[in-house]
């Protein structure tokens, strides 16, 4: 393109070379060209203005009919989970972890009830609701890398197979079907997260991890020995769990309780050594029961069940006594700077391992033969009593039951405070939290209507422009071929 200096001013020509050398090169001026386009001025004047209330109408629509259409609208949180194994895609217990866990009807359910909504929209709530995964770029380019590795040679296809993340951060979406408010989207999505956290704590902390015997006891449900019997389970349940706690945590104690979990097992060891071997050896020395045909049924119930478990565990005891004598250690050969050799046997992780259990079940065998024996006792004592219990013994055992169970109760709720004192700051202080609560995002708000909209004006403007452009070329082209000819 180049620019002419003559008599009547400037020209800005666009020179157009013809393939036929010997004809003259044709000039097209860029100057008549706008000359030409303001001939119809007014005409794309109007389609730009058309292209513009064109544009935004049909930005408005788009977006209308995303919104009742499309879900466009919708509260998004982000969650994140820290423990161990979440990086291998297991749970806390060491399952496989299922994230749609979160949109299960218990846990709708609850976060209803909490916000006072009616547990019909359970279903519906449900429904709208999308987890998805948050993968770091370095785990999606390590994956791009070795999918284009393997497009080029087959052999990496297997390594490719062998790639996987697990999340441990998620987008939770709850899209807005305008079934709810808008300001009732976010708090039912926040209610549904905290909701998920109790389930969570519930599933994989243990917190009620013990059974209450309170209430258990009351009316002529069990007699004075299926009593106690119950009472020591509950006592032994209670200490294995603290104990087991106190293994976990050895240092932990609770500000709340005061409570480290050694102090609450030799608490409770002191309970079944007082209070319930005082209830039990009070029953069983005065013989007391509401039915005496039924109790005598009772234990010998009782010794069929311990004779039962007793063969099985003979039977195991037999097996791993044979298994040792014939297991035949490392043997070990030592040479000595006298050029002579001993051989010696090295004990190693299996042989000590059954030993181990050789030990366990002689233990569990000789609980099992006092418990038969003391219910073979207590069967024999019962037959052969021949006056009933006095109102002042059943009012004596009846009381002791009573404060036992009191006790039991105070102890129950001091380790599962205790319990959740350590879940909360310790053991899952970061397993399960909401990094970013919910916030609600309108589909088909101003911004978002403006932002669809100016696209559609943009490309309609710039098809007039070109339509005006063109116009006046050809006009420009027309005129030169004219000039031409004459």
């Amino acid at each position: 393109m180049d620019k002419i200096m003559g008599d009547n001013g400037q020209k800005v020509i666009l020179e157009v070379h013809k393939e036929n050398n010997n004809s003259n090169n044709q000039y097209i001026d860029l100057i008549d060209v706008v000359r030409n386009m303001n001939r119809h001025k007014r005409l794309y004047i109007y389609l730009l203005v058309a292209a513009i209330i064109l544009g935004g109408a049909i930005g408005f629509i788009k977006v209308a009919y995303d919104h009742y259409f499309n879900h466009t609208s919708y509260a998004r949180a982000l969650i994140s989970f820290q423990y161990d194994g979440i990086e291998s895609g297991l749970d806390p217990n060491g399952a496989s972890f299922d994230i749609n866990k979160i949109k299960s009807p218990a846990v709708i359910q609850k976060a209803l009830n909490n916000l006072g909504i009616s547990t019909e929209y359970i279903e519906n709530v449900r429904s709208n609701i999308s987890v998805e995964g948050v993968i770091p770029e370095d785990a999606v380019e390590r994956i791009t890398v070795i999918n284009k590795m393997a497009e080029d040679d087959a052999k990496y296809y297997e390594q490719l197979l062998d790639v996987s993340y697990f999340p441990s951060q998620y987008v939770v979406y709850f899209y807005d079907d305008r079934t709810f408010s808008v300001g009732q989207v976010d708090q039912i999505l926040n209610a549904i997260l905290e909701s998920y956290k109790e389930y969570f704590f519930d599933t994989y902390a243990n917190n009620e991890a013990l059974t209450v015997t309170a209430g258990l006891l009351s009316g002529d449900s069990y007699d004075y020995s299926e009593s106690v019997d119950l009472l020591r389970t509950q006592l032994k349940l209670m200490k294995n769990f603290a104990e087991a706690k106190a293994s976990e945590a050895p240092d932990f104690r609770a500000s709340g309780t005061g409570l480290s979990f050694t102090d609450i097992a030799t608490s409770i060891g002191f309970i079944q050594d007082a209070d319930l071997a005082r209830l039990s050896s009070y029953i069983e020395t005065n013989s007391l029961t509401t039915d005496s045909a039924r109790q005598i049924e009772y234990y010998e119930y009782q010794i069929e069940e311990y004779t039962n478990r007793l063969s099985e565990l003979q039977v195991n005891l037999s097996n791993v006594t044979s298994a040792i004598n014939s297991y035949q250690k490392d043997p070990v050969i030592i040479v000595s700077n006298q050029d002579t050799t001993q051989e010696t046997e090295q004990s190693n992780e299996y042989y000590d391992k059954l030993i181990a259990q050789k030990l366990e079940l002689s233990s569990k065998i000789s609980e099992i033969n006092t418990e038969i024996n003391r219910y073979y006792n207590l069967a024999n004592k019962m037959q052969s009593k021949t006056t009933s219990a006095t109102e002042a013994e059943i009012n004596y055992a009846n009381t002791l039951i009573s404060n036992l169970q009191n006790k039991i109760t105070e102890w129950i709720d001091l380790i599962e405070e205790t319990t959740e004192e350590y879940n909360d700051t310790t053991k899952f202080s970061n397993a399960y939290q909401v990094s970013v609560p919910a916030q609600y995002f309108a589909g088909g708000g101003i911004v978002n209507i403006a932002k669809t909209s100016i696209k559609f004006i943009a490309i309609f403007m710039v098809l007039v422009v070109i339509a005006w452009t063109a116009d006046g070329v050809i006009k420009e082209m027309k005129d030169i071929k004219d000039a031409d000819i004459y």
